[in-house]
Formats: C-alpha cells, sequence, structure tokens
C-alpha cells in the first residue's frame, strides 16, 4: 500500500500532467485551428490535383472567378443536356477511347450550347450549387454531381473554395464567405443558371456554407440540402476534442460557422432536406438534431441512413430521396405551402428535447 505523501505526489504530478495536456490543446486549437478545420491538403495532392468533369463524361466550363479582395477561386459549370452520356456506355469503353469520345462529348457540347432548345432545356431545369466539406476539393466530388446531372437533369455550379484545389488563397470563415458572395453572384449573372431555380447542396462544412449562402440570398434559393451538418463549431469540437475546456471555445474560436445566426433567417417556406447517418463517427447526430431543432416550424423533410460521416451518401435509399425530394419540393412546388404537410416530411426525424440534443456527451 503507497503512504500518504506518496498518493499526493503522484495526484499532483497526474494533475499537472492534465493541465499540460489542456494547455496543449486549447494552445493547438487557438493556433492551428484553421489548417485543422480546413486541411485542405487531405487526401495527398489535392492542391495540385482536381479531377475535371469530362473524365467522367460530363461537358463543363472551367471558370476562374475573382474575388472582391483579389483572390482567385476555380469553379465548374456543368448544364443539363437533353440527352446526357451514360454511365453504361462510359463503362463499355477503354482509356483511350474514353480520351477520345471525352474530346468528341465537348465538341458536341458546344454546339449545343449554341442551339436554343438545348438552352431553353438547361434553364428549365434546377441547377445544383455544390458547397463541399472541409477536406478535399470540387473535383472529389464529381461521382456526386454526375448523379444530379445525369440521373435527375440538373445544372451542376461547384466551387473550389479559396485555399482548396486550384483555388488561390488560404481558407477562413471569412474568406469562404466572400468565395459564396463571388459564386453567388456569378450564377445569378449567368445566362443559363440565372433563370433557374437554384437548390444548395452540402455535406459537413459545406453544409454551413449552404445556410450561409441560403441566409444572404432568400429570394433567389429555391431549396436547401444538408447532409450531416454541425450546428456550430463551438459546440462539435468539445466533441472531437474534449480535453479543451467549453469556457475557454469563446476566446479560443475565430472560425464559428454557427447555424443560429443563418438556419433563422432562411424563410419558412424555403425547402430543407436534411439527410442524418446514424452512425456518423465525426458529426455526431446530436448535431444535426439541434439543427434541425433550428428549424422548428419551416418547410422540412428529415430522413436518416445508416451511414457514417462520409459513406451516408452510398447506403440504399440516399439517393431515390434525393430524387423524390427535387420533385416534389422543386420541380412541382407551386409555391403554396402549409403546416399540415410537415408531420408527414418529418417521418422518422428523432424527437428529443433541444438539451438531449446539445448533450456532447451523449451519441444519440
Amino acid at each position: 500500500m503507497i503512504s500518504v505523501n506518496t498518493a499526493l505526489i503522484i495526484a499532483k504530478y497526474a494533475f499537472g500532467a492534465s493541465v499540460a495536456a489542456t494547455t496543449l490543446a486549447a494552445g493547438g486549437l487557438w493556433y492551428f485551428q484553421r489548417a485543422l478545420i480546413y486541411p485542405s491538403y487531405v487526401p495527398d495532392g489535392s492542391r495540385k490535383i482536381v479531377p475535371k468533369p469530362i473524365e467522367i463524361g460530363c461537358p463543363y466550363e472551367d471558370v476562374s472567378l475573382t474575388c472582391p479582395d483579389g483572390v482567385k477561386v476555380r469553379a465548374y459549370v456543368i448544364p443539363a443536356r437533353i440527352k446526357p452520356l451514360s454511365a453504361q456506355e462510359i463503362r463499355s469503353m477503354g482509356t483511350e477511347e474514353r480520351k477520345e469520345r471525352a474530346s468528341k462529348e465537348m465538341e458536341i457540347w458546344a454546339e449545343e450550347m449554341g442551339n436554343e432548345k438545348a438552352t431553353e432545356y438547361a434553364q428549365s431545369r434546377p441547377t445544383v450549387v455544390f458547397f463541399h466539406a472541409n477536406a478535399g476539393n470540387m473535383g472529389h466530388r464529381l461521382p456526386l454531381a454526375r448523379k444530379f446531372n445525369v440521373d435527375f437533369g440538373c445544372n451542376i455550379f461547384m466551387l473550389s473554395y479559396r485555399g482548396y484545389g486550384l483555388s488561390e488563397g488560404r481558407p477562413s470563415e471569412l474568406g469562404i464567405r466572400t468565395d459564396i458572395e463571388t459564386a453567388m453572384k456569378y450564377i445569378q449573372a449567368h445566362p443559363i443558371l440565372g433563370s433557374t431555380k437554384i437548390v444548395l447542396y452540402g455535406q459537413s462544412l459545406g453544409g454551413a456554407a449552404c445556410l450561409y449562402a441560403g441566409s444572404k440570398h432568400k429570394d433567389s434559393v429555391s431549396g436547401l440540402i444538408l447532409e450531416n451538418t454541425f450546428l456550430s463549431l463551438r459546440t462539435l469540437i468539445p466533441l472531437i476534442l474534449p480535453q479543451i475546456p467549453k469556457v475557454l471555445l469563446p476566446i479560443l474560436l475565430t472560425e464559428h460557422w454557427d447555424a443560429h445566426k443563418t438556419m433563422t433567417l432562411i424563410p419558412a417556406t424555403t425547402p430543407i432536406l436534411f439527410l442524418a447517418g446514424r452512425q456518423d463517427e465525426l458529426v455526431k447526430p446530436s448535431q444535426m438534431i439541434a439543427l434541425r431543432h433550428l428549424r422548428d416550424g419551416g418547410r422540412t423533410r428529415w430522413r436518416e441512413f445508416d451511414g457514417g460521416h462520409n459513406d451516408t451518401c452510398l447506403v440504399p435509399g440516399y439517393w431515390e430521396e434525393i430524387g423524390q425530394w427535387l420533385k416534389e419540393e422543386i420541380e412541382d412546388d407551386d409555391g403554396s405551402w402549409g403546416k399540415g404537410s410537415e408531420s408527414e416530411k418529418d417521418e422518422g426525424y428523432t424527437e428529443v428535447t433541444h438539451e438531449d440534443a446539445m448533450e456532447t456527451k451523449k451519441d444519440l
């Protein structure tokens, strides 16, 4: 049995180690938080290699946008086509044949854009604006974009935030907001996209970007799709770095992405589709539930899937749900909406109190 003095010494050093660990974690969060929050270098090569839409059979415009602060960011525009190249055709081709076909498709598409019928078709279809998550670049989301473009006949606008992909600058909340404003201004002035219904789609950080864009462009945004998105960084970080005292977060955090300041500004008549992964190991399900609580009384559809943070989009039923929502809420929307339909659209929503949703130690 150890003596009292020995026990006190052990406790003293244990406490010292705990304080040191907390201090290091807190200092690291303050100094390195942007590198931690925006790992644009992951996966390896993400700052140099950005896959192109034509590589998956989608002709496109490669766009460079200059933001008000002089930073240039890159984007893709993929118009909806009457007869897109099917996945089956692409799979049947060898590598060289695929390259040749890609070049040919770009030529065919250039001719199509001079055709009134093709232009009118693209103008009649919704435009999905992609805001990507905190790693990778817009090119890594091309398989998702193709689903919207080919399967659902949507125009696509994709953006690599500053400091991501081939875009200039370094990422920050203020900087990315500037990128979003520049992108939305471009979309609204685009000869095709500007006359379409705009749907914002985002996963994780991309969902927070959607909420910001939706709160600032209420009149031009027709709907939002949010997947595995957090309530705010202030509520998310304790789940990832529990050793940092919550009381220090308001002092340490320079990045916030707080949905309390954006979700509440989006009109109740704007439809929002929540897609939640029950097994999300990074953005705990409680975060999406708390986010849903902020939307109390708004035009909403909630769906849960047995997916994690990065693979919810691969779970059966995910794309069927999106397709149905697009048809019912965007394409067939007649502008009318009443509270009578909300309970039906919220089928599967986990009812909990706001206090439960904000409980960071509980994995709902």
